[in-house]
């Protein structure tokens, strides 16, 4: 071969090499390191929670973290796993300033885009949770919590009735009910561990006989419960009430045990052995990644909770701050708040106890239900009467949650109490909610405001839609609202 043939040959070849490096990345030299990641920890062969996750859900989380420049990796704890890593499947992200778990359903992509970006500018702080008479599961390393919820009688209670007393004996015959759950004086929980409320509702009638309904809710998602017995409840004598609260526990821990084997909810997972080898994050390769050279995420110390809170208008990706629908089989009426005013004001400490606000729609504009001609509809004297009652109002009474103070990576649940004002009537009204802390797409903070709740139209003089009962006068709201840091007066 010729000179020149040779210098052609080997052009030709440093071409390709150049090409091939294009097509692999553009880059020559060491692949740039990760500054962020995504670490996946799965029980690969386990279960069906684990084949269920990583074929139907593991590919929208790839599509999250993808999206936000996140580096996946899929860690099998087989191996070996660090202690806080207590069952599977287990989200937890890292970068420069520290790791944090995620705590939520992992068929909500939305939620862990914003445990990401949170993360991201605040890691999760090591402190327990600190929890008292709490019955706990435990599962080799995890420990499964259930907070007990008793209601008053209502009904008809007998004469000798003592709240207090019926109280503490229905719990403890919930306590021996229990197979798995124990009650501990005092619980420090991680962040990997999970938890699942349980409630019970005792009715008495007027021959004595006691109806004792039961519900039961996944830690993160307090509007759906995953299991009620309320349109058959258990019936028995009042004098066998004891045996009832007995089985009531019973039935609801086999709730749990069935749930948490069921793939496709969101909730399921397997616990990590006791016999799985602790080891560090060192050790398991995963250190925390490098800074970034050039920071393009404000600063950690600026990110600040603050006790007053002002309504901000939904991000792009967040669903409508409220939704409203008729009960089934009506629920094709259905419709948005667009937008609102309100204000949220907590205490200093952030522990939602005492916090105060409100919440403020103009009937006349902000709601919608996308069709011109219905808008005119619901505005008009027969349903809300917009002309003379120009707003609507929810006014926080009273909060009541754990006792912890709000915080990042964090979710608290809560008990709302307040006066609903709609078509100049006001109503007492209460529901069960959700705080949350997140960082926006703006790097600044949110506070979510979850809740969800029915109205019946008929205490407000609000004609209802065209079909059966009840579900004509039966309204269902669901609420997602997202307050910022109100600006210092």
């Amino acid at each position: 071969m010729s000179d020149q043939a040779k210098k052609q040959n080997h052009l030709w070849i440093w071409w390709l090499m150049v090409g091939i490096l294009v097509v692999a990345g553009g880059r020559v030299g060491a692949a740039e390191p990760e500054y962020e990641q995504l670490l996946v920890f799965v029980q690969p062969g386990k279960s069906a929670v684990d084949g269920h996750f990583q074929s139907t859900q593991l590919p929208a989380i790839r599509q999250v973290a993808d999206s936000m420049d996140v580096g996946v990796h899929i860690v099998a704890v087989d191996k070996g796993a660090p202690p806080e890593v207590t069952l599977t499947p287990l989200l937890v992200y890292q970068n420069h300033r520290g790791r944090s778990i995620y705590q939520g359903r992992t068929t909500t992509p939305d939620r862990i885009r914003n445990y990401i970006r949170t993360s991201r500018f605040v890691p999760q702080g090591r402190e327990p949770n600190r929890r008292e008479a709490m019955p706990v599961w435990t599962l080799a390393r995890l420990n499964v919590w259930a907070p007990l919820k008793v209601a008053a009688v209502t009904g008809t209670p007998p004469p000798d009735y003592d709240d207090q007393a019926f109280r503490r004996e229905a719990l403890e015959a919930i306590a021996r009910g229990f197979k798995h759950f124990q009650t501990r004086d005092e619980v420090m929980l991680g962040r990997a561990d999970r938890g699942f409320y349980m409630d019970f509702y005792p009715w008495r009638a007027d021959d004595g006989t006691l109806f004792l309904s039961l519900a039961l809710y996944s830690q993160f998602h307090c509007k759906e419960p995953i299991f009620e017995k309320k349109m058959v409840p258990l019936t028995g004598p009042w004098k066998k009430r004891q045996e009832m609260f007995e089985q009531a526990a019973a039935l609801l821990e086999s709730r749990v045990a069935a749930h948490i084997r069921q793939p496709e909810n969101g909730d399921a997972f397997d616990a990590v052995a006791a016999e799985v080898p602790v080891k560090d994050w060192d050790q398991l390769g995963f250190p925390l990644p490098p800074e970034r050279p050039r920071q393009a995420m404000a600063d950690a110390a600026a990110v600040r909770l603050t006790p007053d809170w002002a309504l901000a208008a939904p991000e792009p990706q967040a669903p409508p701050m409220i939704q409203f629908r008729f009960a089934p089989p009506l629920d094709n009426y259905a419709g948005e708040v667009k937008t609102g005013r309100g204000i949220l004001n907590l205490p200093a400490s952030l522990v939602l106890e005492n916090a105060a606000g409100h919440i403020e729609v103009d009937t006349r504009s902000a709601i919608t239900m996308g069709d011109p001609v219905l808008d005119e509809a619901i505005q008009g004297s027969m349903l809300l009467g917009t002309r003379n009652h120009p707003q609507s109002r929810f006014t926080i009474n009273s909060l009541s949650s754990d006792g912890q103070p709000i915080a990042f990576g964090r979710l608290s649940p809560a008990q709302i109490t307040g006066t609903f004002l709609l078509k100049g009537k006001s109503m007492p009204l209460a529901a069960p909610a959700e705080f949350e802390p997140v960082i926006g797409a703006d790097g600044r903070p949110r506070l979510l405001v979850r809740t969800a709740f029915r109205i019946d139209l008929r205490d407000f003089d609000v004609e209802g839609a065209d079909g059966p009962a009840p579900a004509r006068h039966t309204v269902q709201f669901d609420v997602n609202l997202a307050f910022e840091p109100k600006p210092a007066s």
